[in-house]
């Protein structure tokens, strides 16, 4: 798996975001994001039927597997969105929690686009 990483792995960009509490009478919030954070990844695509039986429940139309190093677990819990090749997407989550398996030293995620509903 290391020399699979070493060579066909590239930069994804995941951003953080911190929510400031501006009213607690009122409940108004706001959310920053914050600068980006490069990691190296195994990026490949999903198709449709795998999308259907690896993410139940999840109405998109693209999405995508990735595998990082155990040491970003943090990062990918905390993220806030994943921006790969121009693109921005979320972590699949369950009950607001972020599903993904852990592998020896690497961690298997899925993530996709949000779509929007008419």
């Amino acid at each position: 798996m290391d020399n699979l990483f070493k060579d066909s792995s590239e930069k994804i960009l995941i951003y953080l975001s911190v929510q400031t509490v501006e009213d607690p009478f009122e409940k108004n919030s706001s959310q920053s994001i914050l600068p980006s954070l490069p990691i190296d990844a195994i990026v490949s695509d999903l198709g449709f039927s795998s999308i259907q039986w690896k993410m139940p429940g999840v109405l998109t139309s693209k999405a995508k597997e990735i595998i990082i190093k155990k040491k970003h677990e943090n990062l990918l819990k905390l993220s806030y969105k994943i921006r790969i090749d121009g693109e921005d997407y979320q972590g699949w989550t369950i009950s607001g929690r972020l599903q993904y398996r852990i592998e020896d030293e690497y961690l298997r995620a899925y993530v996709y686009l949000k779509q929007l509903s008419d």
